[in-house]
């Protein structure tokens, strides 16, 4: 899977415009009724001025819009920002619509276009995150919200890396603990890194408000950070894992094609579908 940017944009949707200096105790609100037409993978766009380098937060139904960013600091020279609709999200902005909160800029047009393609049901979070020396994408924590962890067996980051050599922590909090994994520990390749979820009980890690991921480029290039991923466990191809002491009343199979009469643990085939049996 490869997530890539559209370049031209070739509608766009108006949400609101007009001048609302945003601060914790004066938020913009756009109702649901506005994104009835935005779909996955769109960006929604917020334009603004006067922004003195504080912080904006896109809200729903009283916690952090799922699928964007924790704390997204602006800098003082910054005319916008910009998220990118996943399905978690889009549900949200359907039924509660979004609120636009932080201190520290005018907020004067908020709008929805063309975005990314190939954004699917198993996106968390999409964008472009600058990876540099040892920066930190922290994604909020509703961006899991309703997830079963029981049916996925990793998480991938996709970047434009196109490398290996680069430092990656996965975390829920700094302190001692806090650390799913790093690149010792994850699968890298030019795509992305894959965190195993095997030993992972992320309903009870995620007991942060967010989940964290920070980047050293070392000796090469910075780079961008494009999306988090869950993977599901039908994608290795094992759709069941039977325990040895259960009884088979199928025909079972090797990777080969031969019948097996009474399968030890391993990879075989029952009803079309591979099974690992403990």
């Amino acid at each position: 899977m490869c997530l890539m940017a559209t370049t031209t944009i070739t509608m766009a949707t108006d949400l609101w415009e007009g001048t609302h200096a945003v601060d914790w105790s004066n938020t913009l609100t756009i109702e649901a009724a506005k994104f009835a037409e935005a779909q996955v993978g769109q960006k929604i766009v917020i334009e603004f001025t006067d922004a003195t380098g504080e912080v904006i937060e896109l809200h729903s139904n009283g916690g952090m819009l799922p699928g964007t960013r924790y704390a997204h600091f602006l800098y003082a020279d910054q005319h916008e920002m910009e998220v990118f609709i996943t399905p978690g999200m889009l549900a949200c902005l359907k039924e509660h619509g979004m609120e636009i909160c932080g201190k520290g800029f005018t907020a004067t047009k908020v709008w929805f276009g063309d975005g990314k393609d190939n954004v699917d049901e198993n996106t968390v979070w999409t964008g472009y995150f600058w990876m540099d020396e040892w920066s930190t994408l922290e994604v909020a924590k509703t961006s899991f919200d309703g997830i079963n962890w029981d049916d996925y067996r990793a998480i991938r980051f996709y970047s434009e890396a196109n490398r290996t050599d680069y430092v990656i922590n996965v975390l829920t909090r700094w302190d001692e603990g806090g650390k799913l994994g790093d690149q010792t520990t994850m699968t890298m390749t030019n795509e992305y890194a894959e965190l195993s979820l095997e030993g992972i009980d992320m309903s009870a890690r995620l007991d942060t408000d967010r989940l964290m991921v920070q980047c050293n480029k070392e000796g090469g290039n910075p780079f961008n950070f494009t999306a988090i991923v869950l993977v599901k466990k039908e994608a290795t191809g094992v759709s069941t894992t039977l325990m040895n002491s259960e009884k088979v009343n199928s025909d079972v199979y090797n990777l080969a094609g031969q019948r097996m009469v009474n399968p030890s643990k391993g990879l075989f085939v029952v009803n079309g579908k591979k099974v690992f049996i403990k």
